[in-house]
Parts: structure tokens; sequence; C-alpha cells
């Protein structure tokens, strides 16, 4: 696969729907070698159920997913209302249906496959990051060496023009720092960015307009969101993330950032002139019509199986 990025996507798949349809752009786009997919957060094994279900439809079954980290560092995660719940406490992730429950999921955990391949191909991975950042923590933690080897992270995470804590970060604020303070270029798609990605009617309708398994599968998921977000509308954060790993439509600016972990700044990601603070790429602005032209012509590209 010459010519083509080489990526790790790290999802949360399954509660919000903009993971699912990054993963159909990742795909879609055709610019990158997808060696695998990670999941992190609350109930990996059947988050990694979803996300192999969703290659399969995408004609993609050949990508590797990989479970991780259900429990963050410190941080309790939170069940919503109308969610069910384990008897171990994890919930059952809302996009998860039953149908899934055959999809393969390989055996290697999520930290061990993301070091392994650090390895293999030293300072050529992009890990496109859009949950919360335990797995990467982890490697961080227990693989030093390969982690220093990956080439940057994208990260769908923070927000850069006020004082709230975005969810990603939020869910486990010590791994987000672990992260942050490894060394690792990241490059940061944030909330005030990424909120402008939004699908109005007229959009919603056009994305659920495609043929096949992978939209059927899509549209389902779809309207389980909606209908459990009475009013709001889905927001395509992560498909953002995804689009910028070769970039075009967000603008950057350089900052030094840091996550406080105590306090009423904890998990906020706080720009600061400490000169020891990690320097890091922060998207400022985002063309909004030119990126969703791009998401929907690329999304509804017939050759989606």
């Amino acid at each position: 696969m010459e010519n083509m990025t080489r990526i790790i996507i790290d999802t949360d798949i399954g509660d919000d729907i903009d993971d699912a349809y990054a993963i159909a752009l990742a795909v879609k786009m055709q610019k990158f070698d997808i060696l695998g997919v990670t999941t992190v957060y609350r109930n990996s094994e059947q988050r990694a159920k979803i996300a192999s279900a969703l290659l399969t439809a995408l004609g993609r079954g050949d990508v590797g997913v990989y479970a991780g980290r259900d429990y963050p560092y410190k941080e309790k995660f939170r069940i919503e209302d109308f969610e069910e719940t384990l008897p171990d406490g994890r919930p059952v992730i809302p996009h998860y249906f039953e149908e899934f429950g055959s999809a393969p999921v390989r055996s290697q955990g999520a930290a061990e496959f993301i070091a392994e391949q650090a390895e293999k191909f030293p300072g050529e991975i992009v890990v496109v990051a859009i949950g919360p950042l335990t797995n990467l923590a982890e490697v961080c933690q227990k693989y030093p060496a390969a982690f220093a080897k990956l080439n940057r992270i994208v990260c769908m995470g923070g927000a850069f023009s006020g004082e709230k804590a975005e969810w990603n970060i939020r869910c486990d604020p010590e791994a987000a720092a672990a992260v942050l303070g490894s060394g690792v270029p990241i490059s940061f798609v944030g909330l005030d960015v990424t909120a402008h990605t939004y699908l109005n009617g007229k959009d919603v309708q056009e994305v659920t307009s495609g043929k096949g398994e992978a939209f059927g599968l899509l549209n389902k998921m779809l309207g389980k969101w909606m209908d459990s977000h009475p009013g709001r509308n889905p927001t395509m954060h992560d498909a953002l993330t995804v689009a910028e790993v070769v970039g075009g439509f967000c603008r950057y600016d350089e900052r030094r950032i840091e996550i406080p972990l105590e306090g009423n700044e904890r998990a906020c990601t706080c720009t600061t002139q400490d000169p020891s603070a990690p320097l890091v790429v922060c998207a400022v602005s985002v063309d909004r019509p030119a990126f969703m032209h791009f998401f929907k012509g690329t999304l509804l590209q017939p050759v989606m199986i």
C-alpha cells in the first residue's frame, strides 16, 4: 500500500454515532493502510464487536479489531438513564445489537497490538484517537520504547476556546495527561472546532440514502442514537478527526498545553505560558462547507458494500 498513511483507530464506538461514521470514512477515503482498530472504555469487548461488524459490512473484514481497557485510571465511568447494565456493573453499549455477538475480535489486547505495530513500523504509524486515551496511556506506561516509535497522535479531544472539559479527556484525565507528556507529537482536533460538523435534517437524509449492508448498519445505529437524543443534531467530531490525518479542512495553531488533575480545571486542556509544558498542535477553525461536502460525497461513493 504505497503512499498510504499507516493508521490505528482507537475508538469508543457505540455511544455517540460519529465513531461509526469515522471508521466508514477512513475506509472510504482509500488513503489509509488501516493496521487495526482498538476499542476502549466501559465495555471494550462489545465495542470491538460493533467495530468488527461494521468493518465486515464495509468490505474490510480483514482489518483486525482489538479490545482494550474498560476502566479509566481513576475516574468512575457514567451510566446513562437509558442504558442497561451487566451484572458486573459495566453497561450494555447502546449500539450493540444481538447480531453482533458472532463478530470476530482478535485475542490480543489493544495495548499489546499498538506496541507490536509501533515496533514493526517505527516512525510510520499515526494513531487516530477518537475515544478516551486509556489504551494509549497503557502503551506509554507498559511499552515506553514502542510508544516513542509512533509517528504522531491525531486526537479528537480537548476544548481550547473556553474552560469546558471535553468528554474524551474528562473520561480519563490521568490517561490524557500521561499521553500529553509522553513526547509523542499530538494534534488536537477539539470540541470547539468539531462542534461545527453537525448534520442538519437535509444532511441526515443524504447520509441515510445509501444502499447496501454498511448503510443499513449505519442507519440502524444512527436511528437508535437519534431516538435516545431527541432534538440533538448528530455531529461528526470523529469523522473530521479522521479526515484531518491528511488535513485540509482545519487551521491550526501551536500551543503549550497542560491538563490539570485537581480542582475546578480538572480535565480541561489549558493553554499555558510554562516553557516546560508540551507544545502541541490545536485546530482553531474548520471550513464547514468544504468538510461537509467531502464527508457526504466520500461516504456515498458507490463502492461501499
